[in-house]
């Protein structure tokens, strides 16, 4: 289980998920000026509106959502650091733009 899908432990923790995606929106409100509590309850809102979900191929597609919004920002400061250790100045992901 756990070896085929890298995320495995956080789809089958979901108060970690929950835990560690309330600690970005901390991070960022720090890191870019936004209001803590503003964006703490996005993230707390559609864990509100499902909490009583019981299909749990939807609870799974939710919490695959949680784990794809925690890596895509993994991705994006990864990329940041690399553009900014490598000499030229081009995107380390093509983002189709």
């Amino acid at each position: 289980m756990a070896g085929s899908n890298p995320a495995a432990f956080l789809l089958e923790n979901p108060t970690k998920l929950y835990r560690d995606c309330l600690r970005l929106a901390d991070f960022l409100a720090k890191k870019q000026g936004f209001p803590r509590e503003a964006l703490r309850a996005q993230v707390t809102a559609p864990w509100r509106r499902n909490q009583h979900e019981t299909d749990p191929e939807t609870i799974m597609r939710q919490r695959e959502a949680a784990v794809r919004g925690l890596s895509n920002y993994m991705m994006y400061e990864a990329c940041l650091l690399y553009t900014s250790d490598a000499a030229d100045d081009t995107p380390c992901v093509d983002l189709g733009g």
